[in-house]
C-alpha cells in the first residue's frame, strides 16, 4: 500500500471546503432561501436562521462535522474495490480522530500497520505519524482535558502537568523511535517524542541522547511568571476554538466573560464575576439560547446607552461560510438582545476579523467588517457599516464601503483602527492570508491606501495584526505575524529549528515603527524578534507594569501534529520583544481569542484565553493567566467616558506623565480600544507606570468631536479612575479587590 504526497494537497482541500446551508443566501446578503416563520422578533429570527444553518449544513462541505464525515467514508468503502480500500480506511481514520474518537481511529491505524507488512519508508510514513499522534491525542484527553491541572499542556512540563496515565505517550514514544531510526533528521518527530517523553515525567533522563533537546532551551528569563488558575476556580470551559470578551457588562465594576465557540451549535456563553473571586454562569438569564457558533466576537458601546453590546462573527475559514455575523444590544439589566436584523447588519459572508472606530468623528461608533474571500470561490467584499445614530428609539447601520472605495476583496484575516499621522482620524490596517496588506489612511471621510508606499504591506501570507505605542513615543506602531496554511510544514519541526537558532524559512512576524511621517520601519529583521510564531490569538497588554505593552499570541494549526507553545513576548523598554514563552505561558494546545484585563482588581492585567482547535473532537480547556504582580512597580487604571464624542471614547488617546524615581520625568501612552485584531480586552486602559513617583498629569486626546486636548491633574498613583468628557475634574473609582477561589458555579 502506497500513502502518495498529494495526500496533503487533499488535506488543505478539505479544510477549506465549504459549510454551506442547502439554500445558501446569495452573496448581497439576501435571506429570501431562508424559511423564517412570520411573527418573529428579529432576535428569534437570528435564532431561526442559525438553526437552519446547523440542520442543513452537510459533511461533504463541512471541514469540521467530522464525525459524519467518517459516516460518510465508512459507507463509502464497502462499495470500493480493495486496492483502493486502505487509503479510504486511512482517510476514514484520520476523521474519526478528527471527530474525537480517539480509540477507534488507533484501533483501525493500528490495523494499518499490519496491511502494510510493518514497512516504514517515505511513502507509508503518513501512516505512523498518525498512529503516534494518536496516542498523543489520548493522552492528552484523558490527562489535559479530563483531568485539567495548572500545568497541564504548559511546556517544559512538570508538577501536576506530568501524566497519571501514560499510556498514550508511552506508545507514541516507541512508534517515534522507529521513525526516528528511518529519518533520524525528522525534527517534527524528535520535537514530539521530547514532548511524549516530558508527559510522562521522564524528561530528560529518560529521552535517548541522540533525540534529547537540550533542557536549556526550555529555561525561563527572569522573575516574572504567571500560572494557570482557570482549573482551580472552574473557567477551564472545554470546547474548540472560539473568541473571548473580557467587559464589565452589567457596571458592577467586575469585569466579566463572554465567549464564543466555533462549531455550528456550540452556544455562546455568558460569566458573571462576581466580584469575590468566583464566577457564575449567567447564559441562560442573559438571554443567549440559541445563539451559537462565532469564531470571533468584540465589544463595544455601539448606542451609546452606558454599556457594552457584542458583535459576533461567524464563517471564517469556509469557503462557502455564508452564515451571519450577530450584534447583541445590551439591555442594561443582564440581559442581550440580538439586533443583527433590525440594526442593518445583516449579511452572509465568511468572516473573522472586524472592528469598531468612529471614522467621520460624528460621535457614533461604525464597524468595518473584513470577510474572506478565495481563488475559485464568489467574492465577498468588505463591509463598512456607518452608524447612522439614534433614531426612533433604535440605531441602524448603512453599509458605506462600496461608495468610499474599501469594498477590498480578499482573504482578510485582521483588521485593526487605529490613529497612525495623530490627525484625530482612525486610520485602518488589514491582514490579509493571500497577498498585500492594506493601510487605508483617513483622509477626512474618505481612504488612501498606502500599504506598499508606507511599506507595511507585509507578510504576503499573515493573520493577526494589532496597533499599539509600542516604544511610547506618541505615535502608534503595527504589529502583524506571518502565517503560512501549508499542509505540509512541519509546524513541531520548524519551531524546534528555532529553538536550537535555525530560523526556518518564511516571513514571518512584523513589528513596524512608526516614523511620523506616514512610514514605517520594521525592526523585527533585524533583532531577535525574527520569529516562527504560527500566531491566531493576540492581543497585548502591560504584564509587569513597567510601562511597556507586551504581546500574547495564541498559536497552533488545524493538524494534530501542530503541538506548539503559545508565545509572549515582553516589551524592553521599546527596543525589541523578548521572547518569555517558557515563563510558563507554552501552553501547547491551539490558542485562539484573547483578552487582557485586570479581573481581580488587584492594579495588574490577568490573562484569558480561548483554547481548542478547528476540528470536532479538537477540544482544549480555556486557560486564565494570573498575574503575579512586580513588586515596586506602579499603575493607574483609566476609564473614559464621552459625551459629544462616542461614549467608551474609543479612538482617544491618552499621555500620562510621571515623575519617576530619581527625578527624571517620564510619558507612557494608550490608545483606548479592545486590543488586537482575535480577542477583545477590556475598555478600561491599565498603566503599568514603572518606578513612578508621581502623576503630574494625565492629557486626554479625545476622539473627534471632543476636544482635541484636556489635562487632568491630582491623579493618584495605584487607583482606578474615571474619567468624563463632561466632567473637569477625574473621579477616583473605588473597586473591590479580591483573590480568586471557589468553582465557577455552571
Amino acid at each position: 500500500m502506497v500513502f502518495k504526497t498529494w495526500y496533503f494537497p487533499l488535506c488543505i482541500f478539505l479544510f477549506f471546503q465549504a459549510c454551506k446551508p442547502e439554500n445558501e443566501p446569495k452573496n448581497d446578503g439576501s435571506t429570501t432561501n431562508y424559511y423564517i416563520p412570520a411573527g418573529m422578533t428579529g432576535h428569534q429570527r437570528m435564532i431561526a436562521i442559525l438553526d437552519s444553518i446547523a440542520q442543513a449544513a452537510s459533511p461533504e462541505h463541512c471541514y469540521n462535522l467530522n464525525a459524519k464525515k467518517a459516516e460518510l467514508i465508512l459507507q463509502q468503502i464497502k462499495g470500493l474495490p480493495p486496492e483502493q480500500q486502505p487509503l479510504a480506511k486511512f482517510k476514514y481514520a484520520e476523521q474519526l480522530l478528527y471527530a474525537g474518537k480517539t480509540e477507534a481511529a488507533i484501533v483501525l491505524l493500528e490495523e494499518l500497520v499490519q496491511l502494510i507488512g510493518d514497512v516504514l519508508d517515505k511513502d507509508s510514513k503518513i501512516v505512523y505519524d498518525f498512529l503516534a499522534v494518536s496516542y498523543i491525542r489520548l493522552g492528552e484527553v484523558q490527562n489535559c482535558v479530563e483531568q485539567s491541572a495548572s500545568q497541564s499542556c504548559i511546556v517544559p512540563i512538570q508538577g501536576n502537568g506530568v501524566y497519571s496515565l501514560k499510556q498514550g505517550p508511552e506508545t507514541a514514544v516507541k512508534i517515534y523511535e522507529r521513525i526516528l531510526k528511518a529519518f533520524p533528521d525528522d525534527l517534527q518527530t524528535r520535537w514530539l517524542m521530547n514532548i511524549a517523553y516530558m508527559n510522562m515525567g521522564r524528561y530528560p533522563t529518560g529521552v535517548p541522547k541522540e533525540y534529547l533537546i537540550p533542557e536549556n532551551l526550555f529555561k525561563s528569563k527572569g522573575s516574572l511568571r504567571f500560572e494557570n488558575i482557570a482549573p482551580s476556580i472552574g473557567m477551564d470551559i472545554k470546547g474548540v476554538s472560539g473568541g473571548v470578551c473580557m467587559e464589565d457588562f452589567d457596571g458592577d465594576g467586575n469585569l466579566d466573560l463572554l465567549m464564543t465557540a466555533y462549531m455550528l451549535k456550540d452556544p455562546v456563553r455568558f460569566f458573571k464575576n462576581n466580584g469575590d473571586g468566583t464566577f457564575l454562569e449567567r447564559t441562560h438569564e442573559a438571554n443567549l439560547d440559541g445563539i451559537v457558533s462565532g469564531l470571533n466576537t468584540l465589544h463595544a458601546d455601539y448606542d451609546n446607552d452606558g454599556d457594552r453590546d457584542v458583535v459576533i462573527l461567524r464563517g471564517g475559514w469556509l469557503a462557502g461560510g455564508t452564515h451571519p455575523n450577530s450584534l447583541l444590544r445590551n439591555n442594561g439589566d443582564g440581559t442581550f438582545t440580538d439586533v443583527t436584523i433590525e440594526s442593518g447588519l445583516l449579511s452572509f459572508h465568511p468572516t473573522q476579523a472586524a472592528a469598531w472606530a468612529d471614522y467621520d468623528g460624528d460621535g457614533w461608533l461604525d464597524l468595518y467588517i473584513a470577510n474572506e474571500t478565495r481563488p475559485n470561490y464568489p467574492n465577498h467584499p468588505n463591509e463598512l457599516y456607518h452608524n447612522n445614530g439614534m433614531k426612533d428609539g433604535k440605531v441602524t447601520f448603512t453599509n458605506v464601503a462600496k461608495n468610499l472605495g474599501v469594498d477590498f476583496v480578499g482573504f482578510y484575516k485582521g483588521c485593526v483602527w487605529g490613529d497612525l499621522n495623530n490627525d484625530r482620524l482612525p486610520d485602518l490596517y488589514l491582514s490579509c492570508l493571500q497577498g498585500d496588506n492594506k493601510l487605508l489612511v483617513n483622509r477626512g471621510g474618505k481612504f488612501e491606501e498606502i500599504g506598499v508606499k508606507a511599506g507595511v504591506n507585509n507578510p504576503q501570507s499573515s493573520f493577526p495584526c494589532e496597533i499599539f505605542d509600542f516604544n511610547n513615543d506618541g505615535l502608534d506602531d503595527i504589529f502583524v505575524v506571518g502565517y503560512s496554511f501549508d499542509p505540509t510544514q512541519d509546524v513541531g519541526g520548524d519551531y524546534l529549528k528555532e529553538l536550537m537558532g535555525k530560523l526556518p524559512d518564511g516571513d514571518w512576524l512584523r513589528l513596524y515603527i512608526n516614523k511620523g511621517n506616514e512610514s514605517f520601519t520594521d525592526i523585527a529583521r533585524n533583532s531577535d524578534m525574527n520569529k516562527l510564531t504560527f500566531g491566531m490569538g493576540n492581543n497585548f497588554g502591560d504584564l509587569d507594569n513597567d510601562g511597556w505593552l507586551d504581546v500574547y499570541l495564541g498559536t497552533g494549526k488545524p493538524d494534530y501534529r501542530a503541538l506548539v507553545p503559545n508565545r509572549m513576548f515582553r516589551n524592553v523598554e521599546g527596543k525589541r520583544l523578548e521572547d518569555i514563552t517558557m515563563n510558563g505561558f507554552a501552553h501547547l494546545q491551539k490558542g485562539h481569542g484573547i483578552a487582557f484585563g485586570d479581573l481581580d482588581n488587584d492594579g495588574d492585567t490577568d490573562i484569558y484565553e480561548v483554547m481548542g482547535g478547528a476540528y470536532e473532537g479538537d477540544v482544549a480547556n480555556n486557560i486564565l493567566f494570573e498575574n503575579p504582580g512586580t513588586p515596586g512597580n506602579n499603575w493607574v487604571n483609566i476609564e473614559l467616558e464621552g459625551k459629544t464624542c462616542n461614549r467608551d471614547a474609543f479612538g482617544s488617546k491618552i499621555a500620562v506623565h510621571t515623575l519617576q524615581k530619581g527625578g527624571t520625568k517620564r510619558t507612557i501612552w494608550m490608545t483606548v480600544n479592545t486590543g488586537g485584531s482575535f480577542g477583545s480586552a477590556s475598555l478600561r486602559q491599565e498603566f503599568g507606570l514603572g518606578k513612578a513617583e508621581k502623576i503630574e498629569s494625565v492629557e486626554v486626546h479625545w476622539a473627534k468631536p471632543g476636544p482635541e486636548k484636556v489635562v487632568y491633574t491630582d491623579v493618584p498613583l495605584n487607583s482606578f479612575v474615571k474619567i468624563s468628557e463632561a466632567n473637569p475634574k477625574v473621579e477616583v473609582v473605588q473597586r473591590q479587590q479580591f483573590q480568586f477561589k471557589g468553582k465557577a458555579v455552571k
